[in-house]
């Protein structure tokens, strides 16, 4: 009996031992669903500058996220996609922020011409139009903003991981190559991804989402 109770510590020791071995490839740390947002206000507000630098100007609005989904498989084949309704949304509150930029524009315009006996709806009036179908132009040509960067970013391929880069490839059938690579770290259900290459710095993913 004795030298039984001085086999389990050493069985003990061995299984974990073991354990500590089979999780030591970044792979099984990485393998389900998660979920994280980039915020692109910087990116947008330059490019309604190149267009409307006025309204750009006016535009009040601190963030616009892009939500992300990251899906690792066992069989070493990834998916990047957005959350397209929770884009929506954001684009929703982009186009809304934008119509009310170009109001505050337009009132502006009017005291700077010296116009103080018309409002901007009685401006919009002249054009055959209100505030309800100004909202609807916006939207007609802001409509296919959601879906144009959802298709973007999809992307899936084949990834392999080490302790601080992300290797992946843009193809299921193609396995990565060693230079194209996203550096991360990992704590718990928690994941960086340093995309400052790609201008949007560092982005933080939360396992499940």
């Amino acid at each position: 009996m004795k030298h039984r109770w001085m086999v389990w510590p050493l069985a003990v020791g061995l299984i974990l031992a073991l354990t500590g071995c089979s999780s030591s490839d970044p792979k099984e740390k990485l393998v389900g669903t998660w979920s994280g947002q980039v915020d692109v206000m910087e990116q947008v507000v330059e490019g309604m500058r190149l267009t409307a630098p006025e309204i750009a100007d006016e535009l009040e609005m601190e963030n616009f996220y892009i939500p992300l989904e990251m899906e690792f498989r066992e069989d070493d084949t990834y998916t990047l996609t957005v959350d397209q309704e929770k884009l929506d949304q954001s684009v929703d509150q982009l186009i809304q922020k934008a119509v009310d930029a170009t109001m505050v524009y337009m009132e502006q315009m009017l005291k700077d011409q010296g116009i103080t006996n018309m409002t901007v709806d009685e401006a919009l009036a002249q054009s055959g139009m209100d505030r309800e179908s100004f909202t609807a132009l916006m939207k007609e040509s802001l409509g296919q903003l959601s879906s144009t960067v959802a298709e973007q970013i999809k992307t899936e391929g084949q990834y392999r991981a080490d302790k601080e880069k992300l290797y992946t490839s843009d193809s299921t059938d193609t396995k990565p190559g060693d230079s194209q690579y996203t550096p991360y770290t990992l704590d718990g259900d928690s994941m960086t991804m340093d995309f400052s290459e790609q201008e949007m710095g560092q982005v933080t993913f939360t396992r499940g989402g």
